[in-house]
């Protein structure tokens, strides 16, 4: 099974649980970077409420993710301090800043860089087995957004796509199952697990970074709480609207 998604910067937990559902998560940088999406930022908890963390980008007119550069003024020192900040008071906080902070001092010049070795350290941390892929190293030239996905789903020899709901209005799942790939929606949003987030009487905020999760549980408790939900998941009988 596989799943493909824009590298995102620290990413929730619907991508974690992915690295423990599929074989392959297809990590989709030859694609235009667009604004407003999740490949530069994510969300965390705060004493003010929910916030964003941006990793700022110099942009440029159709801009692939893996092409574009971290803007001069970001201050990575500054991010990390917030989340120290933020999360203070949490069991877990310097456990989650033990792999953030490496990563995020590195300097990198790329986004695409930054976000996939995060995602790498991530993954490890989780002790999550997936495999994590390049779609810009399949070498794809095929621009059909259906043919598109059924190829790297070739590449990674898989034949089971793990989607989210909201690709629902326009994931062609019978065009995919002429080229012989199923999916398998994931649901996650609706599904969410609830734990106990920092700041409790803000009320539980859904959605955010693993660095929330991690804070409030550690990478092992993350990881058994992911384990739990996708089982209890997989138990559940799987769509029967595509089939290789």
């Amino acid at each position: 099974m596989i799943y493909i998604e824009q590298p995102p910067f620290a990413p929730w937990l619907g991508f974690c649980e992915a690295l423990f559902a599929c074989d392959t998560v297809a990590l989709y940088d030859d694609v235009p970077y667009t604004d407003g999406g999740y490949q530069n930022r994510n969300r965390i908890k705060t004493a003010d409420g929910v916030r964003w963390l941006t990793v700022p980008v110099t942009r440029a007119p159709g801009q692939l993710i893996r092409d574009t550069p971290i803007a001069p003024g970001f201050d990575a020192d500054r991010m990390l301090r917030t989340i120290r900040l933020a999360y203070a008071r949490t069991p877990h906080a310097d456990e989650a800043l033990h792999v953030l902070q490496p990563v995020l001092g590195q300097r990198h010049t790329w986004l695409a860089d930054l976000n996939i070795e995060l995602l790498t350290h991530i993954r490890a941390a989780l002790g999550a087995p997936a495999r994590l892929q390049l779609t810009s190293e399949m070498r794809i030239a095929d621009t059909d957004r259906t043919r598109r996905l059924a190829a790297i789903c070739a590449a990674a020899g898989c034949k089971v796509l793990w989607a989210g709901s909201g690709t629902r209005s326009y994931l062609d799942t019978t065009a995919l199952a002429q080229h012989h790939v199923s999916v398998r929606w994931n649901e996650y949003a609706d599904r969410h697990p609830v734990y106990q987030q920092a700041w409790p009487r803000q009320g539980f905020a859904p959605n955010l970074s693993v660095i929330d999760t991690v804070c409030a549980l550690g990478w092992a408790g993350t990881a058994a709480l992911l384990r739990t939900g996708l089982a209890t998941h997989l138990q559940q009988p799987a769509p029967k609207e595509a089939t290789a």
